[in-house]
């Protein structure tokens, strides 16, 4: 997984990076994470919620659930995804589990 750095500036900015990573906002219930799961794979691959599958929340040893799931791309295929949240419930990432080639 290749990753990016964005010069922003300011404090505000670093602090919002690090929160971002650790997971750090409003929890969301183990009831609304597939949607919000859903939601967010939606906006990352730049497709409608619809095309968005999840599998069951699975609990990891230190807590942290996770979410797999497929997106269908269409002329592009189907893409594997895993979203993760902390063991608070809070939202970390999306990430990608299919290479698109880069």
């Amino acid at each position: 997984m290749k990753s990016t750095l964005v010069r922003l500036g300011g404090m505000a900015t670093v602090t919002a990076l690090l929160a971002a990573s650790t997971g750090a906002g409003t929890a969301i219930s183990r009831g609304n994470m597939p949607a919000y799961c859903r939601g967010e794979v939606s906006a990352m691959y730049a497709t409608k919620p619809m095309y968005v599958k999840t599998g069951k929340i699975v609990k990891a040893r230190d807590g942290s659930l996770s979410i797999q799931g497929t997106v269908d791309k269409g002329s592009e295929g189907i893409k594997a995804f895993a979203c993760r949240f902390d063991k608070k419930g809070n939202f970390i990432d999306v990430m990608a589990m299919t290479s698109d080639g880069e």
